[in-house]
Protein backbone atom coordinates (compact mmCIF):
# COMPACT_ATOMS: atom_id res chain seq x y z
CA UNK A 1 0.00 0.00 0.00
CA UNK A 2 1.52 3.39 -0.93
CA UNK A 3 2.17 6.01 1.74
CA UNK A 4 -0.48 8.66 2.23
CA UNK A 5 0.58 12.22 3.00
CA UNK A 6 -1.79 14.75 4.55
CA UNK A 7 -0.42 18.25 4.10
CA UNK A 8 -3.45 20.47 4.63
CA UNK A 9 -6.04 21.33 7.25
CA UNK A 10 -9.67 22.42 6.92
CA UNK A 11 -8.78 25.49 9.01
CA UNK A 12 -5.64 27.57 9.52
CA UNK A 13 -4.90 29.93 12.39
CA UNK A 14 -5.53 33.58 11.61
CA UNK A 15 -2.21 34.29 13.38
CA UNK A 16 0.54 32.49 15.28
CA UNK A 17 2.69 34.46 17.72
CA UNK A 18 5.86 33.47 19.55
CA UNK A 19 5.53 35.12 22.97
CA UNK A 20 7.62 35.31 26.10
CA UNK A 21 6.39 36.58 29.46
CA UNK A 22 8.95 37.28 32.19
CA UNK A 23 7.67 37.64 35.75
CA UNK A 24 9.84 39.70 38.09
CA UNK A 25 9.65 40.25 41.83
CA UNK A 26 11.57 43.49 42.20
CA UNK A 27 14.73 42.95 40.15
CA UNK A 28 14.64 39.15 40.49
CA UNK A 29 13.34 37.07 37.57
CA UNK A 30 10.96 34.52 39.11
CA UNK A 31 9.26 32.86 36.13
CA UNK A 32 9.54 32.75 32.36
CA UNK A 33 6.79 31.61 30.00
CA UNK A 34 7.97 30.93 26.44
CA UNK A 35 5.04 29.88 24.25
CA UNK A 36 3.32 29.84 20.89
CA UNK A 37 -0.07 31.53 20.75
CA UNK A 38 -2.49 30.39 18.04
CA UNK A 39 -5.54 32.48 17.06
CA UNK A 40 -8.53 30.87 15.31
CA UNK A 41 -11.87 32.06 13.97
CA UNK A 42 -14.31 29.24 13.33
CA UNK A 43 -18.09 28.97 13.07
CA UNK A 44 -18.54 32.63 14.03
CA UNK A 45 -16.44 32.34 17.20
CA UNK A 46 -12.88 33.08 18.31
CA UNK A 47 -10.53 30.55 19.94
CA UNK A 48 -6.93 30.77 21.08
CA UNK A 49 -4.48 28.05 22.02
CA UNK A 50 -1.18 28.15 23.91
CA UNK A 51 1.68 25.70 23.56
CA UNK A 52 4.50 26.22 26.06
CA UNK A 53 7.86 25.41 24.54
CA UNK A 54 9.05 23.49 27.61
CA UNK A 55 6.15 21.04 27.03
CA UNK A 56 5.61 21.29 23.27
CA UNK A 57 3.53 18.10 23.15
CA UNK A 58 0.66 19.79 25.03
CA UNK A 59 -1.58 22.66 23.96
CA UNK A 60 -4.30 24.44 25.93
CA UNK A 61 -7.38 25.57 24.00
CA UNK A 62 -9.56 28.47 25.14
CA UNK A 63 -12.95 29.52 23.79
CA UNK A 64 -15.26 29.85 22.06
CA UNK A 65 -15.47 33.60 22.60
CA UNK A 66 -17.51 36.26 20.80
CA UNK A 67 -14.39 37.68 19.12
CA UNK A 68 -10.71 38.35 19.65
CA UNK A 69 -11.62 41.82 20.93
CA UNK A 70 -14.53 40.57 23.09
CA UNK A 71 -13.43 37.57 25.15
CA UNK A 72 -16.94 36.78 26.34
CA UNK A 73 -17.71 33.04 26.27
CA UNK A 74 -20.45 32.07 23.83
CA UNK A 75 -21.39 28.71 25.36
CA UNK A 76 -21.10 27.10 21.91
CA UNK A 77 -19.32 23.75 21.52
CA UNK A 78 -15.64 23.46 20.66
CA UNK A 79 -14.86 23.70 16.97
CA UNK A 80 -14.12 20.29 15.46
CA UNK A 81 -11.99 21.99 12.78
CA UNK A 82 -9.82 23.70 15.41
CA UNK A 83 -9.52 20.42 17.33
CA UNK A 84 -8.50 18.57 14.14
CA UNK A 85 -5.79 21.16 13.46
CA UNK A 86 -4.41 20.83 17.00
CA UNK A 87 -4.63 17.00 17.00
CA UNK A 88 -2.29 16.89 13.98
CA UNK A 89 0.33 18.83 15.95
CA UNK A 90 0.02 17.94 19.65
CA UNK A 91 -0.25 14.74 21.69
CA UNK A 92 -2.40 16.34 24.39
CA UNK A 93 -5.11 19.00 24.09
CA UNK A 94 -6.34 20.58 27.30
CA UNK A 95 -9.39 22.77 27.89
CA UNK A 96 -9.99 24.88 30.98
CA UNK A 97 -12.91 23.74 33.12
CA UNK A 98 -14.18 25.08 36.46
CA UNK A 99 -12.08 22.43 38.23
CA UNK A 100 -8.91 23.08 36.20
CA UNK A 101 -7.51 21.80 32.91
CA UNK A 102 -9.05 18.69 31.39
CA UNK A 103 -7.28 16.64 28.70
CA UNK A 104 -9.56 15.76 25.82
Amino acid sequence: MPARIIDHDSIEPTAIEHRRDDVYHGDMLEQTYNYLLYHFESDGAYFFARAYLDDIGTVSLHGPFESRAQLRPTGAPLSERVLAYLRRRFRTIQVLQASGYLSI
